[in-house]
């Protein structure tokens, strides 16, 4: 009844019930029993206790509930008797409700956790407890779970997160806590799981209410979504429908007892939601979930984000949810959510919200930087707003409509110094929609983008005559660091070793460019290796004013100067793709030489040049290649034609330097990704480096294509095999 009267009244006509249980206030048009109406009282009272006459077949819908569309029309969701009760007799045993137990009925009625409270409750004879209107979050809410003796409770995230941090200890009678709806922040079970089962439970409505729950999770073990119930399937597929190995990610699909019968009157949309299960027999159907999961060695499920919830931020896909745990795990931080707005039409950006620990005082800023460094650059939020409370739906889960737009953080420490850096100033504010920007703030940090920095150069060139190119913004985003590149002072070297992400003590790992002499797209390894700096080698020749390298000794040497300034003595972690596999292999055997230990020698889908690999005779790399290049390996770039001139140059220069010199002999052990799809029946594997890899070789496979190596899911693999080389395992 609290629903806005339009889609109250669109739900009773979508629905066509032959009744309507209401109140007389509602006003409600049609077939009414009202249940505040003196007559409707006498005629239960005077009604029998026998069973009514009618027959239930277990594939006759038990309910229908509404659910959100993405077309803004609500669809109402076909539970089957079948699905209801697996579901209770599923949960029976893993929730141990009974007599003398009682169950928080939290959930709105809209909301089909609240099926899953009265179901649970009363068909295991346990009391239903009804908090008031005002009590369900925060303060109130812990209230009124002590005072009333509550032993079991379904709560999401987002309202757990309201709870006063005392009242996990003080509520003894708290035996046992679902937690569902959104994911589990780790924050809240190393908070809750002493003293109680903590299960953390998923299921979309149309897996009636719940497909999986995990055992009673530990404060240090991690928050997977479990196993599925009794009677349930489910699979972690790619995008052909078929089973993805344990740890790569997959689109979830559920099958079994409780699948839904599928929409009322939306035929299409249920074929393409609830699809043939290729896995069972004929009739059988699974439901696609639009999540993405992972297998966990042992059996279980861990949750990663949504499908559609991807976005591309600089040309590089993200998750957000994982954006999102990375907020959660700032040890100032209770509650965070990170989202894509867009404020302005084509204005897409990453903003992050969090709620702050009781006493921290943290700003988003503080927030930000942190996040800078546990995760990739292109991952940062392009703002991170901290927030009393986030803001909650009827439902108990984070309401991101009503998440504010952030408001920008310039900051002014100096004025500008001359029309140059004054009129970047006023270019900068004009293309992010601001009323004005510092001289030392980030284009990027402020909510720019590849869009808006396209507009910018365009800008720059037209009013001041400069040719400026989107790689030069890259490398220098703020109004101070592009007039100084312009005048071709420092800022306009990139510089041969950049920090990638990842921190800790441990020994560093090096990752070598491939041909395009940029090592941007290595950056997603630092998110399997946050216990070790990552570093990226770039080419010399990407300052325009420095000379190419005369051959591949030169090349290493001055790359092995580079690692040893951050990392004087071995043992040394090198990495490469493609070309820089090659240049990493030489540089192993130099640092060999030079008498240092090589631990790791890591070669993700590159061949000696004995191998044939590389052809009789390497051509020049042209600008179109290195834009088709650029775009596959995902480092975010777009340069300008003159810009891509320059880089076909550099990498027509590492092309050569490699081609032009014999492989050396490494004496230790070498790890080698083979990229398995789109290989011509001729091509090299990984025993083409028997002959220089004295130590042996660790062969690694990943299902992906030679330029998609450095793309987020095959570049969690190979940091998968990295990390456990490392470990030694």
């Amino acid at each position: 009844p609290g629903y806005p009267r339009r889609r109250v009244e669109f739900m009773l006509a979508d629905a066509r019930p032959s009744l309507v249980l209401t109140t007389s206030a509602l006003g409600i048009d049609g077939p009414c029993l009202l249940l505040d109406d003196p007559a409707t009282a006498a005629a239960v009272a005077a009604h029998g206790s026998e069973d009514l006459p009618c027959r239930v077949h277990p594939q006759n819908a038990a309910y229908l509930i509404y659910t959100s569309g993405s077309t803004g029309t609500p669809k109402a969701v076909q539970v089957p008797h079948a699905g209801l009760a697996n579901l209770v007799a599923a949960s029976a045993a893993k929730l141990r409700l009974g007599p003398g137990r009682s169950l928080l009925q939290l959930a709105s009625p809209g909301f089909d956790a609240a099926v899953y409270e009265w179901a649970n409750a009363l068909l295991a004879g346990a009391a239903l407890v009804l908090p008031p209107a005002d009590a369900r979050s925060g303060e109130p809410l812990a209230r009124v779970l002590a005072e009333r003796g509550v032993t079991h409770a379904v709560i999401t995230p987002a309202v757990l997160a309201t709870l006063p941090a005392r009242s996990a200890a003080e509520l003894g009678a708290l035996a046992v806590l679902v937690v569902a709806g959104e994911a589990l922040p780790g924050e809240l079970v190393a908070r809750w799981a002493p003293g109680r089962d903590l299960i953390n439970a998923y299921g979309p409505t149309e897996t009636t209410v719940c497909a999986t729950a995990s055992e009673p999770l530990r404060p240090d073990g991690g928050v997977p979504i479990g196993r599925p119930l009794d009677g349930t399937r489910v699979y972690a597929l790619d995008a052909g429908l078929r089973p993805v190995p344990v740890g790569v990610a997959g689109e979830l699909y559920v099958a079994g007892a409780q699948v839904a019968r599928g929409y009322l009157g939306r035929p299409g949309l249920t074929a393409s939601r609830f699809l043939p299960d290729p896995f069972a027999g004929a009739g059988e159907r699974m439901y696609r979930t639009g999540d993405v999961v992972r297998w966990l060695p042992d059996g279980r499920l861990a949750f990663v984000g949504r499908a559609d919830d991807q976005v591309k931020v600089r040309g590089v896909r993200i998750e957000p949810g994982e954006v999102s745990a990375a907020l959660e795990r700032c040890t100032e931080v209770s509650a965070a959510v990170a989202v894509v707005r867009e404020d302005r039409p084509g204005d897409r950006r990453l903003v992050g919200y969090a709620v702050a620990r009781e006493g921290a005082a943290v700003t988003g800023a503080d927030l930000r930087r942190h996040l800078g460094t546990v995760l990739p650059e292109y991952a940062v939020p392009s703002a991170v707003v901290v927030l009393d409370a986030l803001p909650l739906t009827g439902n108990g889960k984070v309401d991101r409509r009503a998440l504010p737009a952030p408001e920008a953080e310039v900051r002014v420490t100096r004025a500008p110094r001359g029309p140059r850096e004054e009129a970047l100033c006023r270019l900068f504010a004009e293309a992010l929609g601001l009323p004005g920007v510092g001289v030392e703030d980030d284009f990027f940090h402020l909510g720019g983008h590849s869009l808006l920095a396209t507009r910018l150069v365009t800008r720059i060139h037209a009013e001041l005559g400069e040719r400026a190119e989107l790689t030069d913004l890259f490398r220098a985003p703020s109004p101070a660091g592009l007039a100084a590149l312009l005048d071709g002072g420092p800022a306009a070297d990139p510089g041969v070793l950049v920090r990638l992400g990842g921190e800790g003590d441990r020994p560093p790992l090096f990752c070598v460019h491939p041909v395009t002499g940029l090592s941007r797209c290595y950056t997603g390894l630092a998110d399997g290796l946050a216990d070790r700096p990552v570093y990226g080698l770039q080419a010399r020749g990407l300052d325009r004013r420095a000379e190419q390298p005369a051959d591949l000794a030169e090349m290493v040497g001055d790359y092995v100067d580079r690692i040893r300034e951050v990392q004087p003595a071995g043992p040394y972690h090198l990495l490469g793709w493609s070309t820089g596999g090659n240049i990493a292999h030489a540089m192993a055997c130099a640092l060999r030489a030079a008498g240092e230990q090589v631990r790791l020698l890591a070669v993700l889908d590159a061949y000696p040049v004995e191998s044939g690999h590389w052809g009789a005779e390497p051509e020049d790399v042209d600008a179109a290649l290195v834009a088709d290049l650029l775009g596959r390996e995902g480092g975010g770039f777009a340069p300008g034609a003159t810009a891509l001139d320059h880089l076909a140059a550099t990498a027509t220069a590492v092309v050569r330097a490699v081609a032009d010199a014999p492989t050396g002999r490494f004496d230790g052990r070498l790890l080698h990704v083979t990229a398995t799809l789109g290989r011509p029946g001729d091509a090299p594997g990984a025993e083409a480096w028997a002959p220089y890899a004295a130590g042996g070789i660790d062969r690694h496979e990943v299902e992906a294509e030679h330029f998609d190596l450095t793309r987020p899911e095959p570049l969690a693999a190979v940091a998968r095999f990295v990390a456990e080389a490392l470990d030694g395992r």
